[in-house]
C-alpha cells in the first residue's frame, strides 16, 4: 500500500512539474517584441483595468467598435503606475513616459486572439520630470486576458464601453 501511494505522490509531482514547463513555454515572449541588444529589465508590474471602445461608422455604415484608449493601474513593488491614452503610463512620483509616435508599435496575437488583446512593445519617450519611469525606453505588455471589442456590433453611433483585461508589463532601460 506504501509502495502504491508513494507512486502515485511521485507521478503527480512529475505531471504537476511537467504542466509548469508547458505553461511557462507557453507564455515565451516572441523575439519580435525583445527590445534591441543593449537594453535591460527595469521592472514588471500587473495591470488590471479597461480598453476603452466607441462605436462610429463611417459613411454610413453600420456602426463598429474602435478601439480608443487603455484605462489601468499597473502594481509592482514600489507602488502604482497608472495607465491611459497616448499610451502613456504615469508613476506617483510623477515620472512619465508616453508612446514614442516615431517609432511603430510592434505586436503579436495572444494565445487566446478571439478574447485576449494582443501582446506590444512599444518605444516611449520619457518626460523630462525624475522618477522610476524616467529612463525608461521599451514597455512590453505581455500574459494578456481579455480586453478584446465586443463581438457584438454597437447599435449607435457614440456609444462607449470598457472591457475587463489583465496584463504584465515589462519596464526596460539602457543597459549600462
Amino acid at each position: 500500500m506504501t509502495r502504491k501511494i508513494t507512486a502515485v505522490l511521485v507521478a503527480t509531482v512529475f505531471l504537476l512539474a511537467a504542466g509548469a514547463k508547458v505553461s511557462r513555454a507557453a507564455e515565451a515572449v516572441p523575439a519580435a517584441l525583445q527590445p534591441p541588444a543593449g537594453y535591460t529589465v527595469a521592472f514588471t508590474a500587473k495591470a488590471t483595468g479597461v480598453q476603452i471602445y466607441t462605436s462610429t461608422a463611417d459613411g454610413g455604415a453600420a456602426p463598429k467598435w474602435t478601439f480608443e484608449a487603455p484605462l489601468a493601474e499597473l502594481s509592482w513593488r514600489e507602488g502604482v503606475i497608472h495607465h491611459y491614452a497616448g499610451p502613456s503610463w504615469e508613476a506617483v512620483d510623477g515620472s512619465k513616459v508616453v508612446r514614442d509616435m516615431d517609432t511603430p508599435v510592434i505586436t503579436a496575437p495572444a494565445k487566446q486572439s478571439s478574447s485576449d488583446i494582443p501582446w506590444l512593445l512599444i518605444k516611449v519617450a520619457a518626460d523630462p520630470a525624475p522618477g522610476v519611469l524616467s529612463k525608461v525606453v521599451y514597455v512590453q505588455r505581455i500574459s494578456t486576458q481579455g480586453g478584446v471589442a465586443p463581438a457584438k456590433p454597437p447599435t449607435r453611433v457614440g456609444t462607449k464601453v470598457g472591457v475587463p483585461y489583465t496584463a504584465t508589463y515589462v519596464f526596460y532601460i539602457k543597459a549600462d
